[in-house]
């Protein structure tokens, strides 16, 4: 990394959301607390910067009514517990199933989503802090401070969020345009047949990013209707999202067949460079977007890409001449198709550019999507959600039994070793536990690296420096890096929190070195317990609960498949039922390639069909982009009435479909149309293209070299429609037969 980069990356933390979220706490805090000392009343400030410290993990963007209802629960949750902390003072056996009932009570609220697991981390940490003992003995002040302090933190920060209300979201749209852009990078790369597999898996892991991207903008620009709707800015950055969306998607849907992409490497390999080249000229243009948005840069405008579209027509036509005919037809419809999908994408690119040019202008914007709110993804928080997890059966549920015991276990292994400060013990299990096994081991490692260097640059700086105005200093803007890199990079996250932590402590003790021991042997002790405690107490194995996330994405590509299927026939406005129905396709795949993702973190014992897992995840993935290939043709092309072979084949790939999903153990009704087989469809299709180029034959003896546009564009569509339709087909099968013995086993 260059110093340029260096300077970009250091410009863009100090100016994101997440970095001024982490001033605004520390300032907040620092305010409270340098104020009390001021009146010498130095505990209330203790307590009223509680209060900020315990909201500020649910402050998370997105829509305002379920931003403030999430931080409004934090403050309540922290009252009740802390109250509820101060008023036990019973025998540690009469405590305990308390406590458990609690703990597991709170962390089972996290069946509601995201926002509702960062509302719970507050209950959680409230529990923890109790043991601390920080209130003194009046117990019912400190929470009453405790909740004054966290609401005074929800009104600046709402205060802070309408001062600077549309910078989340630009930031989340630079974040997507640059990933996008990588995304488009790798389909390039994608032409290496002996780098394929690796960056396959590369895409898969990008997804899952750029998916998670999507539900935070849908959520951020469309939940917030009631202000973007009054905002031509904001408007506009909805109708880039959407761009941004279809380019996934076209990115996705080309090139399929690779097999064919290997011969015309063989024997044109210049117009694979070509291509190259052109869709990394794209992808480097979504990265200049994504500066305008994340770096405030001035958009700037080349013809690269258009020079480099006329070099690849430039191209066919010297192949069309010099190349014997028919015998090029094939390869010339190839390279045809390939180009027109990179014309689409050129201009998705070309309205994002245009609309970022206009993007503070005043003139009415219309969006064009009637009821928009159906694309948010919507969180049900009816008692329904708790009463149908509340069973072993439940990954949550397990998750909070688990977490309640190995609290318990904490909270013994401190009481009977006399652990100093043993709740760090707990506050590590709390921190770093997760419901499942890979990713409580990850942040098992990057807690204890993080505190293991946080402790050594704190002991070399106690040391050397002598100065409590240092520690002060060094403290606060610990809390600031620690809070701005909490969600991105948790080993600098651990690192700082340490450091905070031991300059606290070495402004009230005089044995720093103590604090730093102790700080890293509870942090050790927590990190193991949360692993044995994942790996041995009601686990929660990726690899048993898999086949759900895969029925899942071969049901949302059914749906999928369905709408392409309706729109073929109808061909009128694209519906939101199509939209709909491609947005949870995407995001059902991503779901899968998360899911495999964590399977690949287990232990090695539970992998032992890892490489049929693998199988079903690249044939769904191979199947969706497919999928959006033939979508896309259909919705960017005129083409002609769907014929009776259309049909046909779609009936035979759902039924392939269905009876895989029955293999996973989902009861579906199968439906096979008899009108005609398979093979009648092949013939079909195979007189049709006979006629098509018995059409091109009388155009040549007749002297017109140029192929007619209409009988270009009918070669193409029963090219590329029967092509996908007979590889859809193949994938079908392909899912439809993994039935090996040691397949199920791994599934179930």
């Amino acid at each position: 990394m260059n110093i340029q980069q260096l300077k970009t990356n250091f410009s863009r933390y100090i100016l994101g959301t997440d970095f001024s979220k982490g001033m605004v706490l520390a300032l907040d805090m620092v305010l409270k607390i340098s104020v009390a000392y001021y009146f010498d009343v130095l505990p209330l400030g203790i307590s009223l910067a509680m209060g900020a410290f315990l909201v500020a993990p649910s402050d998370v963007p997105g829509n305002l009514k379920h931003r403030l209802l999430g931080m409004l629960t934090a403050v309540f949750l922290g009252v009740s517990v802390t109250l509820l902390g101060g008023f036990l003072n019973f025998s540690i056996w009469i405590e305990l199933p308390i406590y458990f009932v609690v703990i597991f009570g709170i962390a089972y609220l996290s069946v509601y989503g995201f926002r509702a697991s960062l509302v719970t981390f507050t209950g959680l940490i409230a529990c923890v802090l109790g043991f601390a003992k920080l209130g003194g003995d009046n117990m019912l002040l400190h929470s009453l401070l405790i909740g004054l302090g966290g609401l005074w933190y929800i009104f600046i920060t709402t205060v802070y969020w309408w001062l600077r209300p549309e910078k989340h979201d630009e930031l989340l749209l630079g974040e997507t345009a640059e990933l996008t852009s990588k995304f488009l990078a790798i389909r390039a790369k994608l032409t290496d047949k002996n780098q394929r597999e690796d960056l396959l898996k590369e895409q898969f892991n990008l997804q899952i990013s750029i998916n998670d991207l999507h539900e935070s903008l849908r959520e951020g620009l469309i939940g917030n209707r009631k202000r973007s709707g009054r905002s031509n800015s904001s408007r506009r950055k909805i109708l880039i999202f959407i761009d941004l969306v279809d380019i996934l998607e076209l990115s996705i849907s080309h090139p399929v067949n690779f097999n064919k992409i290997d011969d015309l490497q063989k024997e044109f390999p210049e117009v694979i460079e070509a291509f190259k080249n052109l869709i990394n000229e794209m992808s480097n243009r979504l990265m200049h977007i994504s500066e305008v948005f994340i770096d405030g840069k001035k958009l700037q405008f080349n013809k690269n890409t258009k020079n480099l579209i006329a070099e690849i027509e430039a191209l066919i036509d010297t192949y069309k001449k010099t190349e014997p005919y028919p015998e090029s037809r094939p390869m010339l419809l190839l390279m045809r198709n390939l180009l027109d999908y990179e014309k689409k994408q050129h201009e998705k690119i070309q309205s994002i550019e245009r609309i970022l040019e206009t993007i503070n202008e005043k003139n009415t914007v219309k969006l064009g999507y009637k009821k928009i709110e159906q694309f948010i993804t919507p969180t049900d928080y009816s008692f329904r959600i708790l009463k149908e997890n509340f069973s072993l059966s439940s990954t949550i549920f397990r998750h909070s039994l688990r977490l309640a015991i190995l609290m318990m276990v904490g909270i013994l292994i401190g009481h009977f070793f006399h652990v100093q400060n043993s709740y760090w013990i707990l506050l590590t299990i709390v921190v770093i536990m997760r419901p499942n096994y890979g990713l409580t081991k990850e942040r098992s490692k990057q807690r204890i690296i993080g505190t293991i260097v946080g402790g050594l640059l704190a002991l070399g700086i106690v040391l050397l420096v002598k100065n409590p105005w240092v520690y002060i200093v060094c403290a606060v803007l610990s809390l600031i890096l620690a809070f701005s890199m909490l969600q991105k990079n948790y080993v600098g996250a651990a690192i700082f929190i340490t450091l905070m932590v031991v300059f606290v402590y070495a402004l009230i003790q005089p044995n720093t070195i103590h604090v730093i021991q102790f700080r890293v042997v509870d942090t050790v002790i927590g990190a193991i317990l949360a692993i044995l405690g994942n790996k041995f107490i009601f686990p929660s194995w990726e690899h048993l609960e898999i086949e759900n996330t895969i029925a899942n994405v071969i049901e949302k590509n059914i749906a999928y498949l369905k709408e392409i299927d309706t729109y073929y026939h109808n061909k009128e406005k694209l519906s939101n039922s199509y939209k709909l129905a491609r947005k949870e396709a995407f995001l059902a795949m991503g779901n899968l390639s998360a899911a495999f993702q964590r399977t690949s973190q287990e232990p090695k014992s539970n992998q032992r069909q890892y490489s049929y897992l693998y199988r079903y995840t690249v044939l769904n993935y191979t199947f969706l982009t497919s999928l959006a290939s033939l979508g896309t043709f259909i919705r960017t092309h005129k083409t002609t009435e769907a014929s009776i072979y259309f049909e046909t084949y779609v009936s035979y790939i759902l039924n392939n479909l269905k009876l895989a999903m029955q293999k996973l153990n989902q009861k579906v009704k199968l439906e096979v149309k008899e009108e005609m087989t398979l093979k009648d469809a092949d013939n079909f299709l195979h007189q049709e293209n006979e006629k098509l180029n018995t059409i091109r034959e009388k155009e040549l003896e007749e002297g017109q070299d140029e192929i007619s546009m209409p009988l270009r564009n009918k070669m193409q569509e029963v090219q590329l429609i029967s092509e996908q339709l007979k590889w859809l087909h193949q994938v079908s099968l392909n899912l439809k037969n993994i039935n090996s013995t040691a397949t199920y086993e791994r599934l179930f």
